[in-house]
């Protein structure tokens, strides 16, 4: 059951004006120490977003993202091939319940980079995890589906 005095969201969702994700079920969302907090029970997406520094690269970005992951991070992937960069791994923290181990990933393009912590009870939502994870999108990749006149892209079905 969702929390009734929090916004409800699913689907796509625009997490900032460079960054979107989408939901395969309705979350709650709030903002809690400078971070976007997307949950349901069992399940939590805690959220940050940066921009690259002046000169600095995608590549110069996930590099030293990944320098900086747990020596304890488990199951880690990195996708160079094409944008956004991504970077996931499994990190078993310390707690009091018994959550399953965490599932953090960083994707990143050429404006910056969003950061992903997620949270859950159940082994199963894992797979939900990186589903949420992959669908990470940046604005400028979603420009991409444009056309030179800045008009949607159309398809088969435009008229």
């Amino acid at each position: 059951m969702l929390h009734p005095d929090f916004p409800v969201i699913e689907g796509k969702y625009q997490m900032t004006d460079n960054w979107s994700v989408t939901l395969d079920q309705k979350h709650n969302r709030r903002i809690e120490e400078g971070s976007l907090v997307i949950w349901r029970p069992g399940f939590t997406i805690w959220t940050r977003v940066w921009n690259l520094k002046e000169g600095e690269t995608a590549e110069e970005r996930l590099k030293s993202l990944r320098a900086d992951i747990s020596k304890e991070a488990t199951d880690v992937v990195e996708s160079r091939d094409s944008m956004p960069l991504r970077l996931s791994y499994r990190l078993k923290e310390k707690s009091e319940d018994d959550r399953q181990a965490a599932f953090y990933g960083v994707a990143v393009s050429a404006s910056g980079h969003v950061h992903v912590a997620i949270y859950f009870d159940d082994a199963k939502d894992l797979k939900t995890a990186q589903e949420i994870f992959a669908s990470l999108t940046p604005a400028k990749a979603e420009a991409k589906a444009k056309d030179d006149g800045g008009q949607p892209t159309k398809g088969p079905e435009a008229k």
